[in-house]
């Protein structure tokens, strides 16, 4: 819900699930004392106006930063969450979506957050752009979700191009992006070698009726209630993120 409230933040964790959200979607960096935060950027500037690397930031130094008042004065006083306490703040039978935002060398650390969580793995998808992150969790756990993230206007290829990757990766399914190249036939073709297929960031009634009757599995949005709503008013059932 980070139309609602700032984005990779508890608060809005919480404002997800209270706009009944199926699940929610963070983005993940590692620190440089190899804990793992909830931040979209690099930098901590657009969040906390500190020209900041996350990677070289420690944990500590990390939670001093103040990163919801860019949203607005109401929401002073927000921090960057630890990957363990949004873990903590998931409730029983919702999911996560946790995207890599480096390389896989985080992946042991992330590894060690899930397996020390109470969750069930079911409950959670790592997703990620990189293919050597995919490759090296399931060479570790093959029983752990993972979604190759694919964005249509940053790379060009064929359908056959984007099987080969999948399968190549051992991704369970492919994140894609909300484009006019996520079409039926690229969605047919994947569910054809039982991948399931996601897609992102969806804000629009009509775009996401058209992704449902494609047979979309879930859809990221930051309207969650926003568009359950309108699905639901069609009889369209659907898993909502975040």
């Amino acid at each position: 819900a980070s139309e609602d409230a700032p984005e990779n933040s508890l608060s809005s964790l919480k404002e997800g699930f209270k706009q009944l959200a199926d699940g929610i979607e963070v983005d993940v960096r590692l620190t440089s004392d190899n804990k793992i935060v909830c931040h979209h950027d690099k930098s901590a500037l657009r969040t906390t106006g500190k020209d900041l690397q996350i990677s070289e930031l420690s944990l500590k130094q990390i939670e001093k930063l103040e990163c919801g008042s860019w949203f607005g004065k109401s929401w002073y006083g927000e921090k960057i969450p630890e990957l363990t306490k949004v873990f903590k703040n998931l409730p029983q039978h919702k999911e996560i979506f946790v995207e890599v935002k480096t390389n896989k060398e985080i992946v042991p650390y992330l590894m060690n957050d899930i397996y020390k969580s109470e969750l069930n793995l079911e409950q959670i998808t790592v997703i990620s752009f990189y293919p050597e992150v995919i490759k090296e969790i399931k060479s570790n756990d093959l029983n752990l979700k993972c979604n190759l993230l694919i964005a249509f206007d940053y790379e060009e290829m064929s359908i056959n191009e984007i099987i080969e990757k999948v399968q190549a990766t051992g991704a369970n399914g492919v994140g894609a992006q909300n484009h006019s190249r996520l079409n039926e036939e690229l969605i047919q073709a994947l569910k054809n070698i039982k991948k399931t297929v996601h897609v992102w960031t969806v804000n629009s009634k009509r775009e996401a009726e058209n992704y449902v009757h494609k047979g979309i599995d879930t859809i990221t949005t930051n309207k969650p209630l926003y568009l359950r709503n309108h699905l639901e008013q069609l009889k369209l059932p659907l898993k909502r993120k975040k």
